[in-house]
């Protein structure tokens, strides 16, 4: 999938990443989240998430390197949230940057 995936939200130490409306309605409903494990160091264009949905399947990149500091575990139990949510909630995961 393209990089127009997600949208970012800066924070004070980290980034927060969010699927866009557009992905929302192109995966329809969600069944299914996988996000990493916090502390994990990730590579640009690296496997990040992958979410399992009525009219696709889809696994998205890395958009930098960094730690994941934060996910948001509620999706694990509730995936469909993500599609329920509004913008500023349907995030997914929190990446501290590396600026290497």
């Amino acid at each position: 999938m393209a990089e127009d995936w997600y949208w970012q939200e800066e924070k004070a130490d980290s980034v927060r990443l969010g699927i866009t409306t557009a992905t929302q309605e192109e995966l329809g409903d969600v069944a299914y989240v996988e996000l990493p494990k916090v502390d994990t160091k990730i590579t640009a264009g690296e496997f990040l998430v992958s979410i399992e949905a009525t009219k696709a399947v889809l696994d998205f990149d890395s958009p930098f390197n960094g730690i994941i500091t934060k996910i948001n575990a509620q999706l694990i139990d509730q995936p469909a949230n993500l599609n329920k949510a509004k913008h500023a909630d349907n995030w997914l995961v929190e990446i501290q940057k590396d600026n290497d």
